[in-house]
C-alpha cells in the first residue's frame, strides 16, 4: 500500500448507468484516482482524495458534469454520510410525480 492510498479518503458518486459512470470517471481521472463499480442497480464512481486535496474542487467538477448530463442531481457519499449533489434548481415534487407515474 502506497502512502497516497494510506492518507486518502474516498468520495463515491452514484450514477444511473455504466456509460454515465465512464463519462464522469473520464472527466475526473486527470485530477484524481478513479474507479468504477456496480452496486445493486447503480454504477458508483469512487474517487480517492488525499487529505490535503480540495474536495470542494472535486464537488464543483462533478456538479458541472451533472449539469452537462442533464441529470439534475446525483447522490454521493463522503465520510460515511450520504448527500445529494444538485445542479440548478430541482423541483423534487415534479421529479417524484414523474417517477411515480413510471
Amino acid at each position: 500500500m502506497d502512502s497516497y492510498t494510506a492518507l486518502s479518503d474516498c468520495v463515491d458518486f452514484e450514477v444511473p448507468d455504466l456509460a454515465g459512470a465512464a463519462r464522469l470517471a473520464r472527466r475526473l481521472r486527470p485530477y484524481w484516482p478513479v474507479s468504477i463499480q456496480e452496486r445493486y442497480e447503480v454504477a458508483v464512481v469512487s474517487v480517492a482524495v488525499a487529505p490535503d486535496r480540495d474536495i470542494a474542487s472535486l464537488l464543483r467538477t462533478a456538479e458541472a458534469w451533472v449539469a452537462e448530463e442533464s441529470l439534475k442531481a446525483i447522490r454521493y457519499e463522503l465520510d460515511s454520510r450520504h448527500y445529494v449533489l444538485e445542479s440548478g434548481d430541482v423541483d423534487w415534487a415534479v421529479a417524484s410525480a414523474s417517477e411515480a407515474a413510471a
